[in-house]
């Protein structure tokens, strides 16, 4: 059980969970509302929760995984577009699947989209009319870390949940006892600690993205090629933009957020560099942020951005 979401696993949360049909989850990525919901979709069709609330493991609806679930659709981002997308045709795919919903109390239907904020305007709006009226025991679990991204009528249609972060010491327990490995990427992972679980998993790509940081403009541009986006290119802008934070904040206050480790080398860099660099560089990297989001050519813009980055050097 993840700690800081206590509440939403208590019998009181699932019996008001299908009191109504469509629920939004907004969260921040990587505190585990993904993990937390997988299990709310469990309790919610599991056949013969125990006393303690817990899923029987027995049950035929206990014996599937969440993804191969017959009673369960699981939308997201659309892997095979170059851009973060959850598209029209991926909505209407789901009209099959809502149309055979049961009437029978025990054989619920679950719709969970996960990065509802990716929505296309003309998918959105697809969503919108099967949340009207849904049919009886269909339920929408929605989750996103942006609601200002999410249609206002959508959002009228669904109870709101916002799922709170979790402290310093919640996360430093948690991880603790299930992955130690991790805590001392917490820091670079802005206290998330399932983005912590990632870095650590990644930690070899990270440590050679760090590699090419620390030359400053001293690196060579033949070691800058697609292996350094194997997490994603808003990944890589995120190390960079946490980098150049760091380098900024060193040169103003003699103290960094997320590298901690290297505080000595981002002195020696930071003394390479004027604020004023730092300053317009970060926000060159918010539009590399955005551009990163869309189909342009992702190695190109790599390319670009390390180009820039040597240059701020000069």
């Amino acid at each position: 059980m993840i700690n800081w979401f206590e509440q939403y696993y208590s019998s009181e949360f699932i019996s008001d969970l299908i009191k109504t049909q469509t629920h939004l989850f907004v969260a921040e990525e990587g505190i585990g509302a993904n993990q937390l919901l997988e299990n709310l979709l469990k309790k919610l069709l599991c056949e013969n929760l125990t006393d303690e609330n817990k899923t029987c493991n027995a049950c035929p609806s206990c014996r599937y995984l969440i993804d191969e679930h017959p009673n369960i659709r699981l939308i997201d981002k659309n892997i095979e577009l170059k851009s973060d997308v959850i598209t029209i045709d991926q909505i209407r795919e789901l009209s099959s699947f809502i149309e055979l919903a049961s009437t029978s109390e025990r054989d619920k239907k679950v719709i969970f989209i996960k990065n509802t904020h990716y929505l296309t305007s003309s998918a959105a709006n697809a969503l919108l009319k099967n949340l009207e009226e849904p049919p009886n025991n269909t339920f929408f679990i929605l989750l996103t870390s942006n609601l200002h991204k999410i249609l206002p009528t959508i959002r009228s249609r669904a109870t709101i949940h916002k799922l709170a972060s979790p402290t310093n010491k919640q996360c430093e327990d948690y991880l603790k006892d299930e992955h130690p490995e991790a805590i001392k990427f917490l820091d670079l992972a802005e206290r998330k600690p399932f983005l912590a679980i990632q870095m650590a998993d990644d930690k070899e790509l990270i440590n050679s993205i760090v590699k090419i940081f620390l030359r400053g403009k001293s690196f060579d541009m033949m070691d800058v090629n697609e292996s350094l986006l194997a997490s994603g290119p808003q990944f890589f802008v995120d190390m960079m933009q946490k980098w150049i934070a760091d380098l900024a904040h060193f040169k103003e206050f003699s103290t960094v957020y997320y590298f901690k480790n290297l505080l000595d080398q981002i002195e020696l860099i930071s003394n390479q560099l004027s604020y004023k660099e730092l300053l317009n560089f970060y926000k060159k990297l918010i539009e590399y942020r955005r551009l990163s989001e869309t189909t342009i050519n992702k190695s190109i813009a790599l390319d670009n951005l390390m180009i820039d980055y040597k240059r701020i050097f000069a």
